[in-house]
């Protein structure tokens, strides 16, 4: 895909709790000019298979656990579990979506909005709604109508 359009989507709790409308979400999105990056904490290859086995479209997964651990800031455990110091966790995606140019991102956690220079549309995943920082809501009940709409939203720069 060759567009500069990019949009970020948490994959614990939003995408791994509705795979099926993330799923649709994700192909409209895509088809629509729009790429789509899964941020998560990792590990990365548990986020992958996810993503293979629901047949989720994407173009990039960035997992904080991987990157971190490849610049020697995180550990690994035996049992599969990791550590990355807060301070470092909580900054991680914001940090990403900037240096990655990426223009929306959807997350089901509070505490990450606030290190984001991008718009961040904070998910809900009792009523299916996502609420931008600027007070603009999507609903993704309807996920091919919500990927019209945030594509729409950042075609237009209108976040």
């Amino acid at each position: 895909m060759m567009s500069e359009l990019k949009i970020g989507i948490d994959f614990h709790g939003v995408i791994s709790a509705s795979p099926e409308a993330f799923g649709v979400f994700c192909h409209e999105i895509r088809r629509l000019g729009v790429m789509v990056y899964v941020i998560s904490g990792g590990p990365l290859a548990d986020v992958k298979a996810f993503l293979l086995k629901y047949g989720i479209e994407f173009d990039e997964v960035w997992a904080i656990a991987d990157y971190y651990c490849g610049k020697g800031e995180a550990k690994y455990f035996d049992d599969g579990s990791f550590f990355v110091p807060t301070e470092l966790w909580d900054k991680a995606k914001g940090a990403f979506c900037a240096k990655e140019g990426i223009l929306f991102h959807i997350d089901d956690s509070p505490v990450y909005g606030k290190h984001f220079v991008t718009p961040y549309c904070q998910y809900d995943l009792k009523t299916g709604g996502c609420l931008l920082n600027n007070g603009v809501e999507v609903d993704f009940n309807e996920p091919k109508a919500a990927a019209q709409t945030v594509a729409r939203l950042v075609k237009e720069n209108l976040v």
